[in-house]
């Protein structure tokens, strides 16, 4: 198999898997650095970004050994760097199957932000203790030629060619496995992201109440104001008789410094039209004047649609953000597969493309979730970048369970928060739909123009 490589080809090999580890390692410090310094980065998917980083550096340690090794394959350091990668590289895949459980359980079993802090636990015995237990025993494993498991991969030190079979069975197969569910995942929910977003669409399309206006009812009231005057009173005065309209609601009577008396009478649209009105008084002179009133009355707001509408768009957003590390882990994985199958199918043979291209995408895992962890929380990029500028002191903040950090960003009128003010905690009793709505922070600030998922 090395036979088929020049010294060229594989001297440009090192530089490749080299380069791209330096690349995959600052995008890792960047996102610990970051997550550390910043609560507005401690939205659920940046945390299982966060947890992953650990495990992209680890495997970028053992990358950035390359094929120093290849002559000294009883060594520490091929068979540490064999481990480092069985573990921690195919982890990279297994939290990209967390995140897709995160949406499972966000739409189908309205998980908010602090139910999936629980899981992450789980996370990471399961990303990290799964691969743990192969890369652990191969450490001893001989054949009966007192040859180790780990040893001369072209690439680097990890399984040797004389155990392909093996790598499949305990690396590029689970990998696949759990790339599988993961798609069936997002197809399923996919699925049910399209009917609800229909629906919504649906709900906004729809004609409004033509009794309502922003959400406010209104009522129509009519409003008679009758003024009765008179030009002489008697001695004892004046005797008013019952007011007599049959549309008449409240009517209230005051005498004025002249003697005359004022009648103001109110009466609701439903009244009779022909009612009339006697007053016994003489000599009077009647004005009537009719108004129409609309009074608002505001509806009060359906508290479950609100909740479900909130729990819709932050699952909606939580998945955009996921997807996006779906796609980076078919990147990193088709070629590398599709090169170990090759020699599988072509025993001894290398296709050289498809080695370059491996040595290109592996080392690179890192780096493409600080891209997406960048760009999706770009808003408090922007935020963190300018405090720092500013030259406050960031402090480092709360990393597991807690309060819910502030999203970095703000809508409307709401004034932005210093980024890096540990968060108070809010009582057990949040809203569901508020928690949710941490879920993914889709919130953001027009002025910024900031993105989150």
């Amino acid at each position: 198999m090395l036979d088929s490589l020049s010294e060229d080809q594989l001297n440009a090999i090192s530089i490749i898997e080299r380069s791209c580890s330096v690349l995959s390692l600052l995008g890792c410090i960047f996102t610990i650095a970051t997550f550390c310094m910043s609560s507005a980065f401690h939205k659920p998917i940046n945390r299982l970004v966060f947890y992953a980083s650990f495990g992209n550096m680890l495997t970028n340690v053992g990358t950035l050994m390359s094929r120093a090794y290849l002559t000294e394959l009883e060594s520490f350091g091929c068979q540490l760097q064999g481990f480092l990668i069985q573990l921690f590289m195919p982890a990279d895949a297994f939290w990209t199957l967390a995140m897709a459980i995160n949406v499972y359980l966000t739409f189908y079993y309205k998980f908010d932000a602090q139910r999936l802090r629980k899981m992450e636990l789980w996370y990471l015995l399961g990303c990290y203790g799964i691969p743990f237990i192969p890369a652990f025993t191969f450490i001893f494993i001989k054949n009966k030629h007192g040859q180790r498991v780990y040893g001369n991969a072209n690439l680097w030190c990890w399984v040797s060619t004389d155990y392909d079979i093996l790598r499949i069975a305990v690396f590029y197969g689970p990998v696949w496995c759990v790339i599988l569910v993961t798609f069936f995942i997002y197809i399923r929910a996919g699925r049910t992201i399209y009917e609800k977003r229909k629906q919504l669409h649906d709900f906004h399309s729809s004609d409004p109440d033509p009794l309502s206006v922003n959400g406010d009812t209104f009522t129509t009231m009519k409003r008679t104001e009758v003024t009765v005057t008179t030009e002489a009173a008697s001695e004892s005065g004046i005797q008013m008789g019952p007011v007599g309209r049959s549309d008449a609601s409240a009517g209230e009577s005051s005498r004025n410094t002249n003697g005359a008396y004022s009648v103001h009478i109110s009466a609701d649209s439903q009244a009779p039209a022909g009612g009339s009105m006697a007053l016994p008084i003489q000599g009077q002179t009647i004005e009537r004047q009719t108004s129409t009133v609309q009074i608002a009355q505001r509806r009060a707001p359906n508290p479950a649609r609100r909740r479900n509408h909130e729990l819709n768009n932050a699952s909606w957003s939580y998945t955009k953000c996921a997807i996006l590390f779906f796609t980076a882990i078919l990147i990193t994985w088709i070629p590398s597969s599709a090169n170990r199958v090759y020699s599988v199918v072509h025993s001894k043979e290398t296709f050289v493309p498809l080695e370059f291209m491996s040595a290109f995408v592996l080392p690179l895992q890192g780096f493409w979730n600080a891209v997406i962890y960048a760009v999706t929380s770009w808003g408090a990029c922007k935020n963190l970048f300018k405090d720092m500028k500013q030259g406050r002191r960031p402090a480092v903040s709360e990393l597991v369970g807690g309060g819910l950090g502030g999203d970095g960003t703000s809508g409307g009128n709401q004034r932005r928060r210093s980024q890096f003010k540990t968060p108070a905690r809010r009582s057990s009793g949040t809203l569901e739909s508020e928690s949710m709505t941490e879920l993914a922070k889709t919130r953001t600030n027009s002025a910024d123009g900031g993105h989150s998922c």
